[in-house]
C-alpha cells in the first residue's frame, strides 16, 4: 500500500505539472494563431488518432498486466510495435496528398512529413514507460514526462511566435519527444529490449488483438466530429469544437491527476495477489465523482470567463458548447476506472464486445448531428451517447465485479447532493458572486474588468463597458 500511495503522490504531481504546462501552452498559442491555423493541426491530429490506434495492437497494457514478464517478451512487444509504426509513418506520408485534397489543406503534407518521424522516436520509449509502471517506479516516469512536455511547451510557444504556424507542433513534438526518448534510454539503457524477436508473439497478439481493435473503435468515434467538421463546415468549426473538449477536460484532469496511470499497475497487483477489486473500484467512484461532478457543473456556469480566460476572447463561440458538452460529461464518471479494471482481470474481451455494442451506433448519431446541424448539434448529440456509453459500460463493470445497482447508487449518492448543492444559486435575488478575469484575458472593448453576476435568476456576462 505504502508504494500505491508513493506512486500515486509522484504520479499526481507529475500530471498536474502536465496539466499547467498544456494549458499554458493552449492559452499562449490560442492568443498568437487564429483558430483557422489551429483548425489544420486539429485536422492532422483527428487522423493521426486513428492511425495510431493500429499500435495498440502490441499495447504496453500487455507487459503491465502479465504476470510474469520475460525478454522475449519485451523484445516481441518493442518488435511488433516498431512495426506497426513503420507501416503508419508510411501510410501517412504516402495518403497526406489525397487527404490534403480531401479537405481543401494543402498544409497537412508538411505536417504527416514530420510527425511520421516523431511516431518512431515514441516507439522507443514506450516499452521503457510500460516496464517503468509495472515496476512502480513513477519518480522516472515522471522525469520522463515532465522532461519531453516541458521541452515541447516551449518549443511550441517559440515557434508559433516565429512565425511556423500550424507547423509549431508538429516540429516541437519532434523536439520534446527527442528528449524524452533520450531520457529514458539514459535511466534504462537495456538496448537488449530493442533487438528484434518474434517469439511468445502469439499471446501478444491475443491480448493486443482485443485491444487494438477497442482503441482504434474508441479513437474513430472521438475524431468523428473533428473530421466532419474540418470537411463539411471549416477547420475554424473543428478548432472549436476541440478546444470545446480541451475545456470540458479540466475538471477531469484536476480531480483525476495522475490516479489512473497508478490505477491499471495496482488493480493488476492486488488481482495477482487474489484480492477483491469490487471494494476499491466503488470507493474510487464516490471519491471521483464527489469532486468531477461539482467541477463540471461550475465549469457550465462559468463557461463564459473560463473559455476568455484559457483562450481569449477570439475563442469566445466555443462557450455555449462548453455549457452542453460539460452536462454530457457527468456521465462519464466511471470511464476511467473501467478499462483498468476489466483488464486486470483479463477480461480484455469483454472491453471489446463493449466498444463494438457503443461506438459503432454512437459513431452514427454523431455523424447525423454534425451533417445536419454543425457544431451545436455535435454537442449537444453527446447528451445522448454520454448517457448511452456509462449505462453500457456499467453493466460489463457490474457483471464481472458482481455489484448491484443499489452498490454503485450508494457511491456515488452523497456526491450527486453535493453536486446540486454546488450548482444552487444564491438565496436573494441581489445576492451575487463575481469572477474577476485578468485585464489581458478581456476582449479590447473592455480591458479593465469582466465577470459573472447571478442577475435575477440567471447568469450574466458582464464587462465595465455596458455588456451583459
Amino acid at each position: 500500500m505504502l508504494s500505491v500511495k508513493r506512486a500515486l503522490l509522484m504520479s499526481t504531481g507529475e500530471r498536474y505539472f502536465l496539466l499547467v504546462s498544456n494549458f499554458v501552452t493552449a492559452a499562449l498559442v490560442s492568443r498568437i494563431l487564429t483558430p483557422e491555423e489551429i483548425g489544420v493541426s486539429v485536422i492532422a491530429m483527428a487522423i493521426l488518432a486513428i492511425a495510431m490506434s493500429v499500435r495498440e495492437f502490441s499495447s504496453s497494457s500487455f507487459l503491465i498486466q502479465r504476470e510474469k514478464i520475460s525478454r522475449e517478451d519485451i523484445r516481441g512487444a518493442f518488435t511488433v510495435m516498431f512495426i506497426l509504426t513503420g507501416i503508419i509513418a508510411v501510410f501517412l506520408v504516402a495518403a497526406s496528398p489525397f487527404l490534403a485534397g480531401f479537405y481543401g489543406e494543402p498544409n497537412l503534407v508538411p505536417y504527416f512529413r514530420v510527425v511520421s518521424v516523431c511516431l518512431f522516436l515514441d516507439a522507443f520509449s514506450i516499452p521503457i514507460n510500460a516496464l517503468l509502471r509495472r515496476e512502480m517506479q513513477f519518480g522516472k516516469v515522471a522525469a520522463i514526462s515532465i522532461a519531453g512536455a516541458a521541452t515541447g511547451s516551449v518549443a511550441t510557444i517559440s515557434f508559433a511566435l516565429a512565425g511556423f504556424s500550424y507547423m509549431s507542433f508538429a516540429w516541437a513534438w519532434l523536439i520534446g519527444g527527442t528528449m524524452a526518448v533520450g531520457l529514458a534510454v539514459a535511466m534504462r539503457p537495456h538496448l537488449w529490449m530493442f533487438k528484434p524477436s518474434f517469439r511468445n508473439w502469439r499471446e501478444m497478439i491475443a491480448f493486443g488483438g482485443y485491444n487494438g481493435a477497442i482503441a482504434m473503435l474508441y479513437r474513430i468515434f472521438d475524431a468523428l466530429p473533428l473530421l466532419l467538421l474540418g470537411r463539411l463546415v471549416s477547420p475554424h468549426a473543428a478548432a472549436l469544437f476541440s478546444r470545446t473538449s480541451m475545456i470540458c477536460t479540466i475538471p477531469d484532469k484536476l480531480v483525476l491527476g495522475g490516479a489512473m496511470t497508478v490505477v491499471l499497475p495496482a488493480f493488476s497487483t492486488e488481482v495477482r495477489q487474489g484480492r477483491d477489486l469490487k471494494r476499491p473500484y466503488l470507493a474510487a467512484l464516490s471519491l471521483i465523482t464527489a469532486l468531477h461532478w461539482p467541477g463540471l457543473l461550475v465549469l457550465c456556469v462559468l463557461a463564459y470567463p473560463a473559455v476568455d480566460i484559457v483562450l481569449g476572447p477570439q475563442w469566445i463561440e466555443a462557450a455555449p458548447l462548453v455549457q452542453v458538452v460539460a452536462i454530457a460529461l457527468l456521465f462519464s464518471f466511471s470511464f476511467e476506472l473501467n478499462y483498468p479494471v476489466m483488464v486486470a482481470m483479463g477480461s480484455i474481451r469483454d472491453l471489446f464486445i463493449r466498444a463494438m455494442i457503443v461506438f459503432p451506433l454512437s459513431g452514427i448519431l454523431m455523424a447525423a448531428a454534425v451533417c445536419l446541424g454543425g457544431m451545436q448539434a455535435a454537442a449537444w448529440c453527446m447528451l445522448l451517447t454520454m448517457p448511452f456509453q456509462a449505462y453500457v459500460a456499467l453493466s460489463f463493470v457490474r457483471r464481472r465485479l458482481g455489484l448491484r445497482r443499489r452498490d454503485i447508487a450508494a457511491a456515488v449518492w452523497k456526491s450527486a447532493i453535493v453536486s446540486m448543492l454546488t450548482a444552487v444559486p444564491p438565496p436573494r435575488r441581489h445576492l451575487g458572486f463575481r469572477f474577476w478575469l485578468r485585464p489581458f484575458a478581456c476582449p479590447s472593448s473592455c480591458r479593465r474588468i469582466a465577470g459573472v453576476r447571478w442577475m435575477g435568476g440567471r447568469i450574466g456576462y458582464y464587462t465595465t463597458s455596458g455588456g451583459g
